[in-house]
């Protein structure tokens, strides 16, 4: 039997991952160029670049620290986390509960014998442009 997910499932199913991971009431704190989004227990979890840092074409870029990904990644396969839906999701979260307007996501994501991708690839995408991005 084939499940089938819309999008606005998928989306509330994530939101509420991050929410029981990470809390209801994630802020930030503002530093030079960057800012640090903290989780509801003051643990920074990911990290918003202005200048340097960013991907090509990018004004905000968002990297998920490496251990979020691994707490992410113990509930959605690695597989899942490599989707544009996926990527597109996070951002949503995070612009919605930050009001920062983030328009890129980057993070690594761990393979396993079973992905024909090397162990500590990164995935980088553009939100406006709907496309994979290269790095700096």
């Amino acid at each position: 039997m084939k499940v089938v997910i819309t999008k606005l499932q998928y989306q509330k199913i994530v939101f509420n991952l991050l929410d029981v991971l990470y809390g209801p009431n994630i802020s930030f704190k503002k530093d030079e160029d960057i800012f640090e989004i903290l989780s509801d227990y003051g643990e920074e979890i990911f990290r918003v670049y202005t200048t340097e840092g960013r991907s090509k074409g990018c004004k905000k870029d968002l990297l998920v620290l490496s251990k979020a990904m691994e707490e992410i990644e113990s509930y959605v396969p690695p597989t899942v986390s490599r989707k544009k839906l996926f990527a597109k999701t996070v951002l949503s979260y995070v612009n919605e509960k930050t009001g920062l307007d983030i328009d890129c996501i980057d993070f690594s994501f761990n393979a396993n014998e079973y992905t024909n991708v090397n162990s500590g690839d990164r995935y980088r995408f553009n939100v406006k442009k709907n496309k994979k991005t290269e790095s700096r």
